[in-house]
């Protein structure tokens, strides 16, 4: 590989982790957005054309964007000067992460998240005008600025 992919992902986050019993033994995701958001995660990782499945370790980076409640803004559309800085409520963001890896996995883009031997991640609220999503970075070990 020796490159970096690198894309986002329009769209709210949507977390994996939580399951609900359906009987029979049958475990469902409890979450109906999961699934669409997989979807557009490994559309947009084809697009880009990131080479599948990737076999060998890789750097993951990964910033979560999350809209901001209309709580934070003035009414003439400005933030407040008392909204929070860091998104600390949920989703958790061990799931999300769950969410991007699975996908790249289940899409076969990369053929095993256990090839993910560095993860950078950061949650954050979007900046005005900015499309909540995910900004998905896929490096090569020689991109990393530690081996």
């Amino acid at each position: 590989m020796n490159s970096t992919y690198s894309w986002k992902t329009v769209g709210i986050p949507a977390p994996q982790g939580s399951k609900r019993y359906v009987g029979n033994g049958r475990m469902i995701e409890s979450s109906k957005a999961l699934k669409p958001w997989r979807e557009l995660i490994i559309a947009d990782a084809k697009q880009q054309g990131v080479p599948s499945p990737i076999d060998r370790p890789v750097g993951v980076a990964l910033v979560f964007c999350f809209p901001r409640p209309k709580a934070h803004f003035t009414t003439n559309g400005q933030i407040k000067a008392n909204a929070p800085k860091y998104k600390t409520t949920r989703p958790d963001l061990d799931k999300c992460v769950r969410a991007v890896l699975d996908s790249l996995t289940y899409g076969g883009v990369i053929k095993d998240d256990c090839f993910v031997y560095s993860l950078s991640v950061y949650k954050r609220f979007c900046s005005q005008n900015e499309d909540p999503g995910v900004h998905i970075t896929v490096m090569d070990t020689d991109m990393l600025p530690f081996k």
